[in-house]
């Protein structure tokens, strides 16, 4: 029998894949502090991103003034690699090793990162600490919410970012070419949505958050139901494959991928779900793991999960 490969990607906070002895491995959370090797200082606002290990980007924080960065993932990552980085310093790529998980799934990456010599440094060109925060919550292809009134919130699929400082300590983001005021986006964290300006609060001149009277966090009832969702793709040549049959279990669902080799489901129940792709004719899969998706809370899940097939 001929290999199949089948790559599964992670949107958000919460995608689950079927664990790969040797490649992929479930992790809750990566921690850990981030030091300048010269001075034995801690490092603010680095860039710490969590890759698969075929690049695609799916978590991003930064370090704070003690140089502690914290980021819960909750799910199986493919190979995964963590990069640290920072301008005036030199970047620092790790692959994380399954056998350092502790008891509870977590892991502690701590580094060390070498500044560059004064005379080969850049002029400092980079975003503010303010902006470069801000863009950390919205990953392209994720999803936030923002609040229109107090019973009603829109979510909005990212599809480009960026945050501006419109003044000193105050930050607007331009979403999909259309701005948003902070203090009405919620991110995902924790498994909830959280008030954007609550979290940078520490950043901002005003006290933005406490001065809109919006929930720290999005009430649930605001939330649209879960999605899961991915494409189904020649793994040779990256085209969309059509006809594609996906099935959730329990409750049963079909869905057959379209033209794009997109498919989607609408869940509105939490629990696990395994799902099955079945190739169209003429294309086969090597191996026959299953993804599984466990859904902590009905609404609000963005889960994407891709199969690459080949004829």
């Amino acid at each position: 029998m001929k290999a199949c490969l089948f790559i599964i990607t992670l949107s958000l906070t919460n995608l689950f894949a079927q664990p790969k002895e040797g490649v992929e491995f479930k992790l809750n959370t990566i921690s850990g502090y981030v030091i300048d090797s010269l001075s034995s200082k801690p490092i603010m606002d680095v860039n710490v991103d969590i890759y698969t290990g075929s690049g695609v980007l799916k978590h991003s924080t930064i370090t704070d003034e003690f140089g502690y960065y914290e980021r819960s993932i909750v799910g199986y990552l493919w190979k995964p690699k963590v990069k640290f980085s920072l301008h005036n310093y030199y970047k620092k790529v790790l692959r994380l090793d399954p056998d350092k998980l502790d008891s509870n799934l977590n892991i502690s990456v701590n580094m060390m990162m070498l500044p560059v010599p004064e005379e080969k440094r850049i002029p400092d060109l980079t975003k503010s600490t303010i902006t470069n925060r801000a863009e950390t919550f919205f990953i392209i292809g994720n999803v936030f919410y923002y609040l229109t009134n107090q019973n009603n919130a829109d979510r909005i699929i990212i599809k480009k970012a960026e945050a501006l400082e419109t003044a000193p300590g105050f930050v607007i983001m331009n979403v999909n070419d259309k701005h948003y005021d902070i203090s009405r986006c919620y991110v995902p964290q924790e498994g909830k949505y959280e008030n954007l300006s609550f979290i940078m609060k520490s950043l901002l001149a005003d006290p933005i958050f406490e001065n809109s009277k919006n929930p720290l966090y999005l009430d649930q009832k605001l939330l649209e139901p879960s999605v899961i969702y991915g494409y189904v793709m020649n793994i040779l040549t990256g085209d969309p494959v059509m006809g594609a049959e996906i099935i959730i279990n329990e409750p049963f669902k079909r869905r057959i991928s379209d033209e794009n080799g997109k498919f989607a489901f609408h869940i509105i129940d939490s629990g696990r779900y395994d799902i099955i792709m079945n190739p169209p004719p003429r294309f086969e899969r090597v191996t026959f793991a299953r993804p599984e998706i466990i859904i902590n809370h009905g609404r609000g899940g963005w889960f994407k999960s891709n199969f690459y097939v080949r004829p």
